[in-house]
């Protein structure tokens, strides 16, 4: 199930992602790579910026999304 962390901003655009650690980099999955192909076309490289699908790529950035409590009735 998708449930984003954080918004991939451009000058444009607002996506909802899901953000996650492994090794040196971060990746960064949208919904429909999240359900279907597993890998992502953005990763961010701690030293090295953001890169789309292996092109570095300027004026992307992450915020993270608000934080709001989920009631779950059973």
């Amino acid at each position: 199930m998708f449930q984003p962390t954080h918004w991939l901003v451009s000058r444009s655009r607002k996506v909802p992602v899901v953000v996650q650690s492994k090794g040196d980099k971060t990746l960064i999955f949208t919904e429909p790579e999240w359900e279907k192909t597993g890998t992502p076309a953005f990763e961010l490289h701690a030293k090295m910026g953001m890169y789309c699908r292996g092109v570095q790529v300027l004026g992307y950035s992450l915020e993270p999304m608000a934080a709001t409590a989920t009631i779950v009735e059973v």
